[in-house]
């Protein structure tokens, strides 16, 4: 169960962990466990996330137009990244531009090797790196480590080195 090793504030039956990142910048992660009813397609997961922004638009006191890059994955849940890029004319207008990225790769990071399989493993620095779908537990080493995706995983891939 992913959803002991995070924080989260809870909004009725949906858990997220919410990370400020900057002004009108974050981080969200959505628990798959909260997500067994959504199937896995663009369609379907682009309502799902304005859903769920729209469910919490106050409390993160969105206005204007954000993007959101949607990153799901089956065993994990939906990682989003929500920058605002306008402030609209109206007080408390709110729109989204909602990219998902379906087959995008997720790693997990950690400064530990030998809580990960005997696979891939790629390393830079003090850190390792495992494709998350080469790890079959995933609950028994998250709370050892971070999810990377998008622009963080990919500047990194270009740097790391195979163990």
């Amino acid at each position: 169960m992913l959803f002991r090793f995070f924080s989260y504030i809870t909004l009725g039956e949906d858990s997220l962990k919410i990370d400020k990142l900057g002004e009108q910048k974050f981080s969200i992660f959505i628990n798959a466990l909260y997500i067994s009813d959504v199937k896995y397609v663009k369609e379907e997961i682009m309502i799902f996330v304005k859903n769920i922004l729209l469910k919490i638009k106050s409390r993160l006191a969105l206005r204007g137009f954000y993007k959101v890059k949607v990153y799901p994955h089956h065993k994990l849940g939906i990682f989003l990244e929500l920058v605002q890029l306008e402030v609209l004319d109206y007080d408390y207008s709110l729109d989204f531009r909602i990219l998902v990225y379906l087959d995008e790769k997720i790693y997990f990071k950690t400064k530990d090797y030998f809580i990960l399989p005997n696979t891939d493993i790629y390393y830079l620095g003090e850190y390792y790196y495992c494709n998350i779908d080469s790890i079959p537990k995933i609950e028994d080493v998250v709370e050892f480590g971070d999810f990377i995706y998008g622009n963080e995983l990919y500047s990194t891939m270009f740097h790391w080195k195979k163990c």
